[in-house]
Order: structure tokens, then C-alpha cells, then sequence
């Protein structure tokens, strides 16, 4: 079995030494340990097919990832099996700024592609200031929520070439003809498109994608609004989502602003002190046209909004020295070094859900009710709030930080973990990714639906060999 594997990605390329198993048997989360039998780096879509056709004639699971940096256990081999690690197909095959678009293979770190834009005047459509290392294209196609609450960005993931389970070739939308640029979803037939969003791997291994970029702003203004309840953000975001005001848009609590800000650990306590509850930040950009006329009566605009609301919009907030160019900056640069997210702690333990904004200070309610009961401070609970499609919802996230080595710690927030996702579901919190255990908590709720996925699997994927045992499969 070994031979096989290295005569198809080479004898250097196929790993299963204890410490590279170990490796790829954990991740940030507290999923418990899985480890594969091997690990396989092929460097192109034909080795990935070759992979696929011999784990279907030896029906060994196969599980994709594709950066060293992983967060909700989709990469954990549930069954064991191999781990398709793709992180040496890294190129950026194009760059297209007339479509506003980027053609990027699964190894492409967010940092790779928003250096390699820059010199074409586009950036990335990143979520939240994500791990410089991870990769582009999984966070693209697991639907994590970009922070430009633009109706056109709900999706980054355009067209995609995928090898199917059965180890076929198949591509999506407008760029399965070779003579469309690939800038369109939508192609002959149905959105195909759709059933490789979100899910972990399950129907297929993505080896390229065209994801969306935006123009890189070379006028833009940030503004800070302070909060002292969440409840309190909601209906200015309303208004000024209405009115299309700015591009990134979202909310963060004290503790995760703190923790972004904190460049050095020294600060992170004044910071604490100083900050608000929670910080409402706006960016004002100009686009290639007029762009300083486009900033000027947005600029208008918010400042009716806020008068409304009684607030003040200004360059910073709790005083701190230069904030407006510190946040543009991180915004716009991917530095190397530390994740923001484990300044406090090694790992930060997340749920994260769909609601719309009016909801969300009761969700977060039950957040802080759980944090307490669990002998949390609820001060160092993290709370962020994304408006998605222009305020139609929002993406709600608390944030618990653990310290992965610590086994009464892991215990505790993994028993917090799951006992507040069960109560956010019969609450009506929408869990549009469901990660671990969250899977079966949310696909037990939806019989028709489930029922509906394990058949289109047992179609693309008769073997059961691609990633099983997530999802409802």
C-alpha cells in the first residue's frame, strides 16, 4: 500500500513517521485524536486523481486539508485513513482585475494572495483578520464571512475544478468552457457549484478556485464607534447598511479588541481599562472613481445616522494613540508572527452561528449565563458581531479562551462548548456550519434534508472513501 502511494507522489512526499502522524492528528480544536496511517503531498491535479482512484479501489478514506493551521476538525481523519495534504500546490495561477478575481490553488495562504494583489491595485476578501497561513481557498469554500458586507461578497467562491470521490474531473460555471474567463458561478445546468460549499471535503477535492477580490483602496477612512451593550450597535448598523455606507463593517467586544490591538502582551491591560465594551468599526474607501467624492458624502451620511443615534463616530476609541492607521493597517496587511487569537490563551475555543442583529444581545445573554456557569470570567469571553448582505443577518461569535494542554481546562470549555450550542439551537441560532459535534445537533434537527445529502453522497461518492464521518455521513 505504501509503495503505491509513493510511486504516485514520490517516496519524499509520503510521510508516516510518529511525529508527522501526531502532527496531523490534533488541530485547535477539542475534538478528540484521530490519526491517519499516512500522509500524502501531491503536487498536481493528476496525482490528486491517481490518490482518488486508489482509495476507491483500496477503499481507504481520504481526508483533504491544506495549510498547517486548522480550526473546526475538518481535517481530523475520523475513520483514519490518509491525510491529501495540499499545501505544495500553492500557485496563484491568475490574477484578473477587469473581473475582480483570482485563481488560486488550495496551498495559497492569505498572505500569499493579498502580497501577490497588491501590485495589481486588488485585495483579498479575507474574513477576520485570519492566521496569515491559512489557506485562501478552504476559508473561501467553508464559508467563513468576509468582512465587506456587500450583497456581492455573501459568496467569494466563483468557479472551481474539483476531483470527484469517484476520482473524475469536473468543473463549474462559466469556466468549464475554455473560452469564458471562469468568472461566473452559473454555468450549463445547475449550480453544481453550490454542493462543494461547506462541506469539509465531503463531495470532493478542490484544486483550484476563483475567488473574488476587491479594489485595494488608496483613499480610506476608519471610524470607531463605542458601545456599552451589544443590543445598543444593532439598529445604527441597520441604518447605515441601508444606506451602503463603507466596506468592512463589524463589531468586536473589549477582550477581542484587545487581543488584536495587543501587539506587545504589555499592553494588553491598559487596553482592557481603557477600551469600550465594544467597538463599531466602519471603513469609508474610495473606489478607482471620484473616490474622495464617494468618501465625502458617505462621510455625510454617517454622521446623520449618528447624530440620530447620539453617537460620535471619531478616529479612535478609549483615547488610544493612532488607531484609525493601526486598524487600516492590519486591515490591509497580513503580518507574520503570532495569531491575534492566541495572545491570550494557546487556542481559542468558538461558536458561531447566523441570526440577525435585533437577536443577538439575547444570544449573547445565554453566552455570558453559560461562561458564568462554568466558572468563566465573562470579561475574557470574546464576542463578535459581522453584518452579512447589508444587514439582512448577521454572523454572531463567542470566543472562549483554552489552553489546549491543560486537561481540566479542555474538559470544562468543551463541556461549555456543547451544552451552549444545544441551547443557542433551540433558541433558533442557525448553525450553517456545523463542525464536530455540532453535526449531529443540527442534522437530527432536519430528517428531509439529511435524508436528501446522504443520497447525493452515496451518487458522488459510492465508496464512502472522501473524508467520512463528517457531516451527516
Amino acid at each position: 500500500m505504501m509503495k503505491e502511494l509513493r510511486d504516485i507522489v514520490g517516496a519524499k512526499n509520503v510521510l508516516d513517521d510518529e511525529q508527522t502522524l501526531a502532527l496531523y492528528s490534533t488541530d485547535q480544536t477539542l475534538n478528540p485524536q484521530k490519526k491517519p496511517f499516512a500522509v500524502v503531498k501531491p503536487k498536481n491535479t493528476a496525482e490528486v486523481q491517481k490518490l482518488v482512484q486508489w482509495a476507491n479501489t483500496t477503499l481507504t478514506p481520504l481526508v483533504p486539508a491544506s495549510s498547517g493551521v486548522h480550526f473546526t476538525g475538518g481535517t481530523l481523519p475520523a475513520q483514519g485513513g490518509v491525510i491529501v495534504d495540499l499545501s505544495r500546490m500553492n500557485k496563484i495561477l491568475e490574477i484578473d482585475p477587469l473581473n475582480r478575481k483570482a485563481k488560486i490553488e488550495p496551498g495559497v495562504t492569505w498572505q500569499q494572495l493579498n502580497e501577490a494583489l497588491k501590485e495589481h491595485d486588488q485585495m483579498a476578501l479575507n474574513p477576520l483578520f485570519p492566521h496569515p497561513q491559512a489557506s485562501a481557498l478552504t476559508s473561501s469554500v467553508e464559508r467563513e464571512p468576509m468582512l465587506i458586507p456587500k450583497y456581492e461578497y455573501a459568496e467569494p467562491a466563483l468557479t472551481m475544478e474539483v476531483v470527484l470521490p469517484t476520482g473524475d474531473l469536473f468543473v463549474t460555471g462559466s469556466a468549464s468552457d475554455a473560452h469564458c474567463e471562469g468568472a461566473y458561478p452559473e454555468g450549463p445546468g445547475i449550480d453544481f457549484w453550490r454542493l462543494f460549499l461547506g462541506a469539509q471535503g465531503t463531495m470532493g477535492i478542490i484544486t483550484w478556485l476563483n475567488v473574488k477580490t476587491e479594489y485595494r483602496p488608496k483613499n480610506q477612512k476608519a471610524f470607531f464607534m463605542g458601545f456599552d451593550c451589544l443590543e445598543d450597535c444593532a439598529d445604527p448598523i441597520y441604518k447605515m447598511q441601508r444606506r451602503h455606507l463603507g466596506n468592512e463593517c463589524f463589531v468586536l467586544s473589549r477582550f477581542m479588541m484587545a487581543q488584536l490591538l495587543a501587539d506587545d502582551p504589555k499592553d494588553f491591560g491598559k487596553l482592557m481599562a481603557d477600551l469600550p465594551n465594544y467597538t463599531l468599526v466602519l471603513v469609508l474607501a474610495g473606489a478607482p472613481r471620484r473616490p474622495l467624492e464617494r468618501i465625502a458624502y458617505e462621510e455625510e451620511a454617517l454622521m446623520e445616522i449618528a447624530a440620530d443615534f447620539q453617537l460620535q463616530p471619531g478616529k479612535t476609541v478609549g483615547g488610544i494613540a493612532g488607531l484609525e492607521s493601526t486598524m487600516l493597517n492590519k486591515l490591509r496587511n497580513l503580518s507574520e508572527g503570532d495569531h491575534w487569537k492566541t495572545r491570550f490563551a494557546s487556542s481559542s475555543q468558538e461558536i458561531f452561528f447566523i441570526t440577525t442583529m435585533d437577536k443577538a444581545a439575547r444570544y449573547e445573554d445565554m453566552a455570558m449565563g453559560y461562561a458564568a456557569t462554568y466558572g468563566l470570567n465573562i470579561n475574557e469571553v470574546g464576542v463578535y458581531m459581522q453584518p452579512l448582505e447589508r444587514g439582512r443577518a448577521c454572523h454572531l461569535q463567542f470566543s472562549f479562551p483554552c489552553e489546549l494542554e491543560d486537561e481540566s481546562e479542555r474538559e470544562n470549555i468543551g463541556s461549555l462548548v456543547v451544552e451552549l450550542s444545544k441551547q443557542l439551537i433551540d433558541e433558533g441560532a442557525f448553525f450553517t456550519r456545523p463542525y464536530g459535534p455540532w453535526a449531529d445537533m443540527v442534522y437530527r434537527r432536519s430528517s428531509s434534508y439529511t435524508a436528501m445529502l446522504k443520497e447525493l453522497k452515496k451518487i458522488y461518492d459510492p465508496n464512502g472513501i472522501m473524508n467520512p464521518g463528517k457531516l451527516c455521513f
